[in-house]
């Protein structure tokens, strides 16, 4: 039987988001990660991914603002801002350190899961 495929790399986010931008991505010998700045036309979502860890967990870190909250150009400047900071620096805290200067309200959250797929892939390897 064959298996159904997804191509996520091809996926356009445009279908989603009114706006959508990558702040950073990469990876190093311990870890992946992915953050990026999304709008959704409702609220704007800073999100901070870590995968493909050694002991295959996903961390996922966010902070959303509706948008009622915002201007126009808010998108824009924070995209600007996050970008001029490195990975080092904190993104998540700065951002929230600004909103909370501002008093404009947010949402934050965290999650984290055990990347199943890539648990067996490094078993796998280890029993090979």
């Amino acid at each position: 039987m064959k298996q159904l495929e997804f191509e996520f790399n091809s996926i356009d986010l445009s279908d989603y988001y009114v706006a959508h931008q990558v702040i950073d991505e990469g990876n190093n010998q311990i870890f992946s990660w992915s953050d990026t700045l999304s709008d959704d036309g409702k609220k704007i979502r800073y999100h901070e991914y870590i995968y493909n860890t050694p002991d295959c967990m996903e961390f996922e870190n966010w902070i959303e603002v509706e948008n009622k909250w915002l201007n126009k150009s808010t998108f824009k400047k924070l995209y600007v801002y996050l970008k001029s900071l490195e990975r080092h620096q904190n993104r998540l805290e700065k951002m929230k350190k600004c909103l909370e200067e501002k008093d404009i309200p947010f949402e934050e959250g965290d999650w984290q899961t055990i990347d199943r797929d890539r648990e067996r892939e490094v078993m796998k390897q280890n029993y090979h």
